[in-house]
Order: structure tokens, then C-alpha cells, then sequence
């Protein structure tokens, strides 16, 4: 805690002496729309599936973590109890297989091989944006399932522009957040300030109370699930002109939660254990796009920390320096190239591993990718990429595709698309070096996937609709699991295909006097292990926690300042465990309504939310209560000050 408001305080004073440096006319602030996730997502992966989280969505799910945007605008599913404690599940591929990338570094624990997604705050971002199926040829080890992308906007501020807001919420959620730009054009600080916290005090039916005299559910309310959350983020970049400019932030988390106790355990319930984490993320990035091949360096430093109920011995932490070079060039015929390089120098510190056997990693990666347009409506790209790591072989991971249009007017046209693509995971420190369990000599995951899939477009100036359908087929072998061999241990234990379909569209258009917005996700994935070193329930059945059937939608009605949205989430039965138990199919529900008022130079926005309208009975996780009903209040207010 003590490092983190030093840090803070830190890089609060450079931003604001900073952008003092150079003094300059405060005109109106520029707007760039281009969102930075320091790589072109799109350019070199034709065949991908990208999508985005609009801006009016990531506003209404800002508070707490991103597992809440997620869950309810996306068609991926996210586990996740009251507590704080959420893990991705892409195209039903478990949390190691999906990278977050924040500039050049992927955020997910090396210890674990994962993220909590309730420990990255909505608010600090301006986009996030989600890609469907493996990326290893593009993000490296783990983006066997999936990837997403945590994105900054390029304001090049020209002024002076503050927003603040607050929110307020049923048992005891708070949200105090700003972000301060400041800035002449050229140099720019951004500060981006959250606080968030919430008791997590709801009743809940309790359906595992171990009393065996009187069994059944009783009425009982949830205690040891608080949680809070503290983040900075702060950026100074600057332009040197349209095509050079420098980049930096600076990205620290104070996260703490209590280990929310299961219904039994709540029951009898006599304390908790706790875990706080401590995160320090850096990255800098200088881009010269002035010559014909165009340059792009980056640096970054990583500090991640985690300790167990106060028991400092038990410390589990990594350090990272990270370097990146890249160059990139186009040429008239349609052919575009880019090479670059990353190394990773990384430096354990957790109380289970031993010196004599790791001391430090070093990763180097080495990629190429293309893109040729063999006319306007055809265009394929390749990916290629050779990861070396420190007394570990990695494999070679291409990756191809191809993207068509088609157009059938001037409103209107379709869009196929396909790709091919390897994949990989490096076992985690924790699968390789924790006490006697970890195995040196675990296999790389290793995957295969192939997509196909079609978007239709149509706009007319009034109506705008996409309608897209994804066709997926994913053969993951070398799976890891920890199982019980007469010890708990690491072993390549599977074979698992995962196969499906998803369909989304999203739609604005005119309703009589008032503007709507419509979204709708599905998805059908199966996810079955096909092999194993031992006899399983698990062959051939659904994985545990991967639905089948998923889907969401959501609706918008806007007036001038007023705005009412709706939306809800479908998730179906899961299995839970290897016996055969399973949690039903649930459909949740949400909706507000919300009023912008201007004035002047300043913008009020009020917004009342409730979410879980209909006060269902859930579980996300066997045994772990969920909350019901609950209500917001939020308050946001911005400020320009311009000349």
C-alpha cells in the first residue's frame, strides 16, 4: 500500500510539471478518434474476428472491473463471485488461454497465467476491444482462446478538460473517479484517478446450510465478500508532428478483497482469509512513421505482487523489463510488411520456488507479418512467429487469412472471411517450479484453429445494421490441468475441441421522433475433452463452467438529453465438477434511464440504474451467492476549460 500512493504522488507531480514545461495558447481540444492499443489490429489479420466496446456501453458498466462490460456486451463467458473474483472463458477455453494486452504488455499474472478482471477498472479506459479465437502468431504465449485489447484515446489535448464522476449503489458501492487533460497541442498529461469499493452485504437465499434437522434454503445474508479497488493512470505523451510522437503511461493498482466464504461457510461463518495484490505497469513508445519504412520502439516495466491473508513470507511476485522494436513499410502494389522483436527479462519472487531452479526467465520473440491486397475487395495477410525462452522449446505459430467483399449497392455490402492459425502456451512458473508439485518438464500447449465467417453492412444515413455469424473449430492439445496424482501436480493431461457458431448484429435507427440502438449476441459452443491419460467423467461431456448456449441483447431510446436502456443476459446450465453436478440456466436483466444537461462549457449527466430487475436467483459458481435487485445513482460531470 505504502509503495503505491509513493508511486502515485510520484507520477502525479511529473505529469502536471510536466505539461508546465512548454506553455502555449489554450485553444479547444483536438479530437483524434483513433483509439491506441500500439498495434493495428485489423491491418495484418484479415481472417480475425475484432470486435469493440462501444463507448455509451463501457459508460454504462463502468463501475468495478471489466468482467461487468464484458458480461453484459459480449458473447463470452466470464466466472465470477460477489467477492472480486472473475476469470474469462473464451469460446470455452480456460483464463490462461487469453491474453490482455496494455500497450506492449499482457497483464495476466505470470505466476498464474491468468488476470482477475475485477482488478483492471472500466473506467481507466476509453475502448476495449475483444478478439475471437487464437492470436499466438500476433500476442504470443496464451492467446490460444482469445485476446483483448485495453485501449487509450490520442487526444493531443489543446486545454484544459476535467471529468469527474461518482456513483452510489446498493450494499455499500461506491465509485469516485476522474480523469484531468491538460495539454498545448504537443505536450500532453493525462491522469486517470479511480476509487472503488463495495461491502457486498446482500440477503441471499443460503441452499447449503449443513443442517442436516432442517434442510432447504433459508433466508441468510452475505458477509466477507467486501472489496476495494485503487488505480492510477497516467500518461505523458508527446507530438513531435503528425507522423512522430511519443508516448508513456504509468498504470498502478491497489486491489484488495476478502475470499468471498461459500454458503455453507457463511452459514457457521466465523472470518475469511483476504488477498491484496500490487501492481506497477509501464510502457513507453516512440513511433516514427515519417520515412518509407516506418519505426516503432517500446519499452516497459512490470512489478506485480501478491500477498495471502497479511502473511508477508508468503509473498508471490514477478518482475518484468520488457523491449520491443518494430519496423513496418507499404508498398504501391498492395504489399505491406512489418518485422519487429520482443524480449522479456523476468525475475521471480515467490516463496515456493526454489533458487536452485529458477532464478530468472528471458523470452524473445521474433515475428514477421504481411498483408497483400490482390485487388480493392480481396486481401490476404500471414503471420509468423518464433518464440525462445529459457530452458524451454517453444513451437514455430503461423498463422493465415483471407477477407472478401462484396458489394450489393451503394448501401450495402458483405464481407467473408476465413483463417488458419497454430497456437501455443508456455506452462506458467507455478506449473513448472511451485515446490515439489511443478513439472520442469511439461509440453507447450499447443492449438489449431480454423474460422469462417460473414458480415452484412447496411447504411443508408438514418438506418445502420451489421449482421455478422462466426463458424469456429479449435483442437487445443497438451491441456494442463493440476489433478490429484497420489499429489497434486501439473500434467498435459487432455486433448479438448471446441467448436460452435456465434452470431451479433447491432442496429441504430430513427423511431418516429426518438433515436434507438439495438444489440444482440449468440452463441452455441461445444467444448469436449477427447483424450486423457485416465478414465474420466469428463470424456466426451461438456467441460466444467462453459455453457453451452449464451446470449445477450441490449436497446437504447434516446431524446434530445434523455436516454432510457435496457439489456439482459442469458447464460445456460454448466456443469460444475467431475461428478456431474450442475447450475441451471439463468437470464439476467438491467435498465436505466439517464439525463444530460448542458452547461455552457460544462456537461451534467444523471443516470439511475437497476440491475438484476428481476431479483433472480443465481449462481455464477456452485455454492457461492450472487446478489439480487440492487440499485445506482451516478453522477458525472465534465468540465472544458478552453480560450
Amino acid at each position: 500500500m505504502r509503495r503505491f500512493v509513493v508511486f502515485s504522488l510520484f507520477i502525479l507531480a511529473f505529469g502536471f510539471c510536466g505539461t508546465a514545461q512548454e506553455s502555449g495558447s489554450l485553444l479547444d481540444t483536438i479530437r483524434i478518434d483513433e483509439i491506441v492499443t500500439y498495434g493495428d489490429l485489423r491491418k495484418y489479420q484479415s481472417g480475425a474476428k475484432i470486435e469493440s466496446i462501444s463507448a455509451a456501453q463501457i459508460n454504462l458498466a463502468s463501475e468495478g472491473g471489466i468482467e461487468n462490460v464484458l458480461k453484459r456486451f459480449s458473447p463470452i463467458y466470464i466466472k465470477s463471485n460477489a467477492s472480486g473474483l472473475s476469470t474469462i472463458r473464451f469460446r470455452g477455453t480456460s483464463p490462461n488461454h487469453t491474453s490482455i494486452n496494455f500497450g506492449g504488455i499482457n497483464v495476466n499474472s505470470l505466476t498464474l497465467g491468468h488476470s482477475n478482471l475485477s482488478n483492471i477498472p472500466t473506467f481507466l479506459f476509453d475502448k476495449i476491444s475483444l478478439q475471437y479465437g487464437s492470436s499466438s502468431a500476433v500476442n504470443g504465449s496464451g492467446a490460444i482462446g482469445g485476446a483483448l485489447y485495453l485501449g487509450l484515446s490520442n487526444n493531443w489535448t489543446n486545454g484544459v478538460k476535467v471529468s469527474a464522476k461518482t456513483t452510489i449503489g446498493s450494499f455499500g458501492e461506491f465509485l469516485g473517479g476522474a480523469k484531468f487533460f491538460i495539454g498545448n497541442g504537443k505536450l500532453e498529461s493525462v491522469t486517470r484517478l479511480i476509487y472503488y469499493e463495495k461491502e457486498n452485504d446482500f440477503p441471499f437465499n443460503n441452499y447449503y446450510t449443513g443442517d442436516v434437522e432442517n434442510p432447504g434454503a433459508v433466508r441468510d445474508i452475505q458477509q466477507g465478500a467486501s472489496l476495494n479497488n485503487m488505480g492510477l493512470l497516467q500518461e505523458i505523451n508527446y507530438k513531435f508532428n503528425e507522423k512522430e510522437f511519443f508516448k508513456s503511461s504509468f498504470w498502478v493498482e491497489n486491489n484488495w478483497r476478502q475470499v468471498q466464504p461459500n454458503m455453507q461457510s457463511n452459514y457457521y461463518y466465523s472470518g475469511t482469509q483476504e488477498i491484496s495484490n500490487e501492481n506497477i505497469r509501464v510502457w513507453t513508445e516512440y513511433t516514427n512513421d515519417v520515412d518509407f519504412v516506418r519505426f516503432k520502439a517500446g519499452a516497459g516495466y512490470v512489478n506485480d505482487m501478491q500477498v495471502y491473508d497479511k502473511i508477508e513470507a508468503q509473498i508471490i511476485g514477478t518482475e518484468r523489463i520488457i523491449g520491443e522494436l518494430q519496423a513496418t513499410t507499404d508498398f504501391d502494389s498492395g504489399l505491406g510488411l512489418k518485422a519487429g522483436a520482443k524480449y522479456k527479462y523476468i525475475k521471480p519472487n515467490v516463496h515456493a520456488y526454489s533458487d536452485s531452479v529458477i532464478d530468472y526467465e528471458q523470452h524473445l520473440d521474433i515475428y514477421f507479418s504481411s498483408f497483400y491486397k490482390v485487388s480493392r475487395n480481396l486481401k490476404f495477410t500471414l503471420n509468423l512467429r518464433q518464440m525462445f525462452v529459457t530452458n524451454f522449446s517453444a513451437p514455430f505459430t503461423p498463422s493465415l487469412g483471407a477477407e472478401y467483399i462484396l458489394r450489393t449497392g451503394d448501401k450495402s455490402f458483405f464481407k467473408f472471411t476465413s483463417a488458419i492459425a497454430k497456437s501455443y502456451r508456455v506452462p506458467t512458473f507455478n506449473d513448472r517450479y511451485w515446490g515439489t508439485q511443478g513439472n520442469p518438464n511439461l509440453e507447450p500447449e499447443s492449438g489449431k484453429n480454423f474460422e469462417f465467417g460473414t458480415k452484412f453492412n447496411f447504411d443508408d444515413g438514418g438506418v445502420n445494421t451489421t449482421l455478422g455469424v462466426n463458424l469456429f473449430y479449435m483442437d487445443i492439445d497438451n491441456w494442463i490441468e493440476w489433478r490429484n496424482f497420489g499429489e497434486w501436480r501439473a500434467e498435459n493431461v487432455l486433448e479438448v475441441v471446441s467448436k460452435g457458431v456465434e452470431f451479433q448484429s447491432t442496429s441504430s435507427f430513427p423511431l418516429g421522433f426518438l433515436n434507438a440502438s439495438f444489440t444482440l449476441n449468440y452463441t452455441f459452443n461445444l467444448v469436449e475433452p477427447v483424450a486423457t491419460i485416465e478414465e474420466n467423467g469428463l470424456i466426451n461431456r461438456q467441460m466444467n463452467y462453459v455453457p453451452k448456449q449464451m446470449g445477450n441483447g441490449s436497446f437504447g431510446l434516446h431524446y434530445k438529453s434523455l436516454r432510457f436502456f435496457a439489456d439482459g443476459q442469458y447464460t445456460g446450465k454448466r456443469f460444475t465438477d467431475d461428478f456431474g453436478n450442475e447450475l441451471p440456466s439463468n437470464f439476467i436483466a438491467n435498465c436505466g434511464v439517464g439525463y444530460k444537461l448542458n452547461l455552457s462549457k460544462h456537461q451534467l449527466d444523471l443516470t439511475f440504474a437497476s440491475n438484476n430487475v428481476f431479483n433472480s436467483d443465481y449462481q455464477n459458481e456452485r455454492y457461492y451467492a450472487m446478489p439480487g435487485r440492487y440499485f445506482r445513482l451516478g453522477v458525472k460531470y465534465d468540465i472544458n476549460i478552453i480560450k
